[in-house]
């Protein structure tokens, strides 16, 4: 069912959100819009972390041991997202993580109301919550990578 019906809409806004990391240098990762707000790397790490926290939530699997959410909540971009070839590849399994979750997910539970901290949904509508939350932050690393610069 995933793969026939929702997987090309996560294809298609995925690819968009690749498009935004085209030619990305590691100089870039620490690149803000202004003082206090978040950096490339930051951001790209914190799309990563809620496909993590999505399978916990939503799509019945839970986070590997290994993931600690470091991006997630009132927390402040202390610049620590600087290594590009970590990034990517923590970017790059939190995808197939999310993937593998998704194939996974039983035909009949995708419209069935999960409950969590963020709100209650069925798997179908928080896929759809990812891929908003995935292209709104894909749209800011855009406009910083326009607009924004070292700070």
């Amino acid at each position: 069912m995933f793969e026939q019906e929702l997987l090309p809409t996560l294809q298609t806004a995925r690819s968009r959100y690749q498009d935004a990391l085209v030619h990305l240098k590691e100089a870039e990762l620490g690149w803000k819009l202004a003082l206090g707000s978040n950096s490339i790397g930051f951001l790209i790490h914190h799309i990563a972390e809620v496909e993590y926290r999505f399978c916990m939530m939503f799509f019945g699997r839970a986070i590997p041991s290994e993931i600690t959410l470091t991006t997630i909540g009132p927390v402040k971009d202390e610049g620590n997202f600087t290594d590009l070839s970590a990034l990517l590849a923590f970017k790059d399994a939190a995808y197939y993580y999310l993937l593998d979750s998704l194939a996974a997910l039983p035909k009949d539970a995708w419209d069935i109301p999960c409950e969590a901290p963020i709100a209650t949904l069925t798997p179908r509508q928080a896929l759809g919550r990812l891929i908003y939350h995935m292209g709104y932050h894909g749209g800011q690393i855009g406009l910083i990578r326009k607009y924004g610069g070292p700070q």
